[in-house]
């Protein structure tokens, strides 16, 4: 087994915060379950209210394996490019932590390269500090 097939495997959380300035047609959580294998891992945020200024309260966890990440950043891209809006991803992995932005503009392939090197850069930085 590669390491690249042990990182696909390792679990990840995302918080995933939607911004829009009125309710979309089609809310984040309602597009992402359409696909039946995000459904028992990806849910809403317990609470309501206290989110950043600007975001909504839709705020949605996912804990998934890496390995799916690409299909959810596809899932994604298409509700924030139908929905002519952006939203927030923080990822953790173990202790390493990243956020990243999605807009119109964003490629989700480039999305996925941009998560997966932040983490790897994050767990370099972090296991050099523990040296």
């Amino acid at each position: 087994m590669t390491d690249s097939d042990t990182a696909a495997r390792q679990p990840v959380r995302l918080t995933i915060s939607p911004r829009h300035r009125q309710p979309p047609p089609v809310a984040l959580l309602d597009w992402i379950h359409r696909s039946p294998q995000y459904r028992p891992v990806v849910r809403p945020a317990g609470g309501g209210g206290g989110g950043r200024a600007g975001f909504s309260d839709a705020v949605i966890i996912a804990v998934l394996a890496q390995g799916l990440l690409p299909g959810l950043f596809n899932l994604l891209q298409s509700w924030v490019d139908q929905q002519r809006t952006e939203a927030s991803i923080r990822i953790q992995a173990g202790d390493t932590e990243v956020e990243l932005q999605v807009s119109g503009r964003t490629d989700s392939a480039r999305l996925l390269a941009q998560a997966t090197e932040a983490l790897r850069a994050a767990r370099e930085a972090g296991s050099d500090a523990a040296d």
